[in-house]
């Protein structure tokens, strides 16, 4: 077994994968940002497995897909490793079995008639449609023919001597698509001891979202921003700056052009009173996370609004928009390709969609001192996946920089804009004091620096 480490940067917490057959890295780079370091276990030649490249992790949180799920049911029982929770997918401790895992017989077919032919093939049940097939083949294992069939052959022994594992798993989810391992023999495993939940996907699915619903607290996050709310305006220098700087980009339109506006994660409203200001006959929804948020924003002049709380990301806004913004809140999003996919089909025909987000690279000084962090993503991944369903006119970053006084100054603005999941309490704070004087020195100028991202754009034709 390989262990590689995708990203490594002293964390306390893990995220422990372990791939399906045929794999290498490549097809889980989406989780080199998660927030925290990330192993990634493939190809089940051997079943050796390294504890000690482990060791001084303080929470671990374990994923399997496929076989990867047989593989870690075997070699986990007898470790200490301090896993909090252990998440199955599209896979079963049994592996192979006519009733709880892949059928034997379709199994041998594929060892016995293994070719670049038949893998294609493999890949297309795996992935079940063009569009997710298109973006496998992106990321596609660097992996011979040989190696496949001599880790098909390893697996099929190693079952014979680990049949039925005992491993308890916290959670399974089950692709009511997947037409690797068959649904209904999933769910035949599953059914005694471990909570399933059934997701409409084939057997090859996005690991990232799975892994942030685990990471992210949409309540904590709520509640962070709402204990902020009365200081964000004094505080929020450069989420106001983004905001100006996001609102200058947008493309000047007529007012009979422009009459539904969308604007998600409204905050208090720094954006928002720039838009009312430029479309004032234009009918406004209002969406936020908080529903304490609106009463920062109904006192302003619209001639229309309408204020939806809730995650965006679980609302189906009615639609269609002529423009959909954004500033400063798709970052804390779990599941960023649905929600854009839902979002362009609410999009009219000659919208525009105005987005700012934080990119890999914002607040390193923070990601320095801290254990986790933001799971942000790379500047050319968020681009490409914005690709996939808008046409850009713009995709820009920029740069800014503040600077305090103290430590305690710093710390001080974290709390007053709920920009991080920085110390919240009283003892964490004055560790944080601590740990940045040890690091950078008393008389060290504090800064924090911001990684923002634009992007203009607008529907596909």
């Amino acid at each position: 077994m390989i262990q590689h480490f995708i990203s490594r940067r002293g964390s306390d917490d893990l995220i422990l994968f372990f791939a399906g057959w045929g794999m290498d890295t490549r097809p889980f780079a989406e989780l080199e940002h998660i927030g925290c370091d990330c192993c990634i276990c493939y190809d089940y030649t051997t079943l050796d497995f390294d504890t000690s490249l482990l060791a001084g992790y303080k929470n671990i949180e374990l994923y399997a897909w496929s076989f990867g799920v047989w593989a870690a049911s075997v070699v986990l029982p007898d470790t200490d490793l301090p896993i909090r929770h252990a998440t199955a997918i599209n896979g079963t401790p049994c592996g192979i079995d006519p009733e709880r895992g892949i059928s034997p017989e379709i199994f041998q077919a594929t060892l016995d008639h293994l070719d670049a032919a038949s893998l294609n093939k493999f890949y297309r049940r795996m992935c079940n449609d063009r569009d997710s097939l298109s973006r496998f083949l992106e990321v596609l294992p660097d992996r011979s023919i040989d190696s496949l069939r001599s880790e098909l052959m390893a697996i099929s022994s190693g079952i014979a001597r680990h049949p039925a594992p005992r491993f308890h798993w916290d959670r399974a989810i089950v692709g009511t698509k997947d037409r690797i391992f068959p649904p209904e023999n999933q769910l035949k495993s599953w059914k005694e001891n471990t909570p399933v939940t059934t997701v409409e996907a084939a057997h090859y699915l996005p690991f990232r979202p799975i892994v942030l619903e685990h990471r992210f607290d949409k309540a904590v996050i709520r509640s962070r921003f709402e204990s902020a709310a009365s200081t964000y305006e004094q505080e929020g220098l450069i989420q106001d700056r983004i905001a100006r700087r996001l609102n200058e980009m947008i493309p000047d339109r007529p007012a009979d052009e422009c009459r539904r506006i969308l604007e998600i994660g409204c905050g208090t409203g720094k954006l928002t009173r720039l838009l009312v200001e430029r479309f004032p006959q234009a009918r406004f929804t209002l969406n936020d996370l908080s529903p304490e948020m609106k009463r920062h924003v109904e006192g302003l002049p619209f001639e229309q609004l309408d204020f939806v709380a809730g995650d965006a990301e679980r609302i189906d806004f009615a639609g269609p928009y002529d423009l959909i913004v954004s500033a400063s809140t798709i970052q804390w999003f779990t599941d960023l390709e649905s929600f854009l996919k839902r979002i362009s089909a609410r999009l009219s025909d000659s919208g525009t969609i105005a987005f700012s987000s934080f990119v890999a690279g914002n607040l390193p000084e923070i990601r320095t001192l801290a254990s986790v962090e933001m799971p942000y993503w790379e500047y050319d991944d968020l681009q490409r996946l914005f690709g996939r369903y808008f046409q850009l006119d713009t995709f820009e970053r920029e740069s800014y920089t503040l600077r305090f006084d103290t430590p305690v100054d710093l710390l001080r603005h974290l709390r007053n804009t709920g920009v991080t999941g920085t110390p919240g309490n009283r003892h964490k704070g004055f560790n944080f004091i601590k740990r940045y004087r040890e690091t950078f020195g008393e008389a060290h100028s504090c800064t924090l620096t911001y990684c923002p991202v634009y992007i203009i754009a607008h529907k596909k034709r």
